[in-house]
């Protein structure tokens, strides 16, 4: 009976997978690797306003968004952004320093990137971290020298204030352009109506036509009373001169005639100035009632137009109140510092992870060999 022949080991396997991989990466860090700078800053934005009430922090007990949660992510977002970079440009080219040739390649930005390819660079070497319960930000940047990285620090800080005040200056730019658009439509509304109004006394020659009217259609019916009470003697006196005279003469006598004649005439008279009284009353006062509508409807709109306007008056006050209350800034807690020794790459995790990736991949490489060994039969 013969012995089994031992199974050949592959220590090719674990050097090839482990031995090799570890010795790589220990050359890399050592000696390739360039020393990446830290610079950090912390920051954060504050508000006029009063502090938020946050009903589900109480509730939960945990922590909720502050007020600045909002302002803090919209900062966040712009300065991982294209357009920072563009921004700072003229101050500092990032594509510039990234990608300079005494960087390690690995590590290095290429020269002929794209825009997109330079913002996902750019996002790993950018971070910024909102913390819930303090509300304050702390932004760090990665550069291959400590003056750049400082100075990229300080430029985020300035553009990040640029922001907040543009988000200031455009809800005070918004808010106050309605308001002040509202009192000024009020205004001219107002002056309008004072116009019209002051036209219609010109052209009616009177300041107050309601009472002016009376007053002109009271003494012109006293006036026509007047007349009729006139006219009323002057037919009584006839009247009685006419009996008189028909007592003792004829009625064809010439005296009798005149006498009645000027009676009948009297009579006309009265009943023309009573039939033209009505008339001109009626017509006066339709006339009088007209002009009293269209005073009274004058006299309305103005009194309503000048309501409005006090209250867009006081709106526009209010509004500037509020944004004065709202207002924004941002407060600077941690001043940009200046690395003293270069934190980045970390060379023992980094070395330490490579030889656990690739003793795992050693691991189940040599499993996937023992088992496709025991399956054919190997020796």
């Amino acid at each position: 009976m013969s012995k089994p022949k031992k199974r050949r080991s592959f220590p090719w396997l674990f050097l090839l997978l482990v031995v090799l991989p570890t010795v790589l990466a220990t050359v890399y860090y050592y000696r390739y690797a360039s020393d990446q700078y830290v610079s950090e800053s912390h920051f954060i934005v504050q508000s006029t306003a009063g502090a938020r009430v946050d009903v589900l922090g109480a509730l939960t007990g945990l922590p909720g968004a502050g007020a600045s949660g909002p302002d803090a992510m919209i900062i966040r977002d712009y300065l991982m952004s294209g357009d920072f970079i563009n921004d700072i440009k003229p101050e500092l080219d990032v594509r510039t320093h990234y990608s300079n040739p005494a960087i390690d390649q690995y590590a290095r930005l290429p020269v002929d990137a794209s825009q997109e390819d330079l913002v996902e660079y750019w996002q790993k070497m950018i971070d910024v971290e909102y913390d819930l319960t303090s509300g304050i930000s702390t932004l760090k940047i990665t550069a291959f020298d400590a003056e750049t990285g400082k100075k990229l620090v300080s430029l985020a800080l300035k553009q990040s204030e640029i922001v907040v005040n543009k988000l200031s200056s455009s809800l005070r730019t918004d808010t106050l352009q309605l308001a002040e658009k509202e009192a000024i439509a009020a205004e001219q509304e107002l002056n309008s109506l004072r116009e019209q109004l002051t036209d219609f006394r010109k052209q009616q020659d009177v300041l107050d036509p309601g009472s002016q009217a009376n007053t002109r259609i009271e003494r012109e019916e006293t006036a026509r009373v007047t007349r009729l009470s006139e006219l009323q003697t002057q037919l009584s006196q006839a009247e009685a001169e006419l009996a008189q005279v028909s007592a003792f003469m004829q009625p064809e006598a010439m005296r009798v005639k005149t006498l009645q004649s000027k009676v009948n005439s009297l009579r006309q008279q009265i009943a023309k100035e009573q039939s033209v009284s009505v008339t001109q009353s009626r017509g006066q006062r339709t006339e009088v009632a007209g002009q009293l509508a269209q005073y009274t409807e004058l006299q309305s709109r103005l009194g309503f137009a000048e309501q409005l306007y006090k209250a867009k008056q006081g709106a526009l006050e209010q509004a500037r109140i509020e944004l004065e209350r709202k207002q924004r800034y941002l407060t600077v807690t941690v001043q940009p510092s200046l690395p003293d020794e270069a934190i980045k790459p970390e060379k023992i995790p980094g070395i330490l992870t490579v030889f656990l990736l690739s003793f795992l991949f050693w691991g189940i490489g040599s499993l996937s060999v023992a088992a496709v060994r025991d399956h054919v039969g190997w020796v």
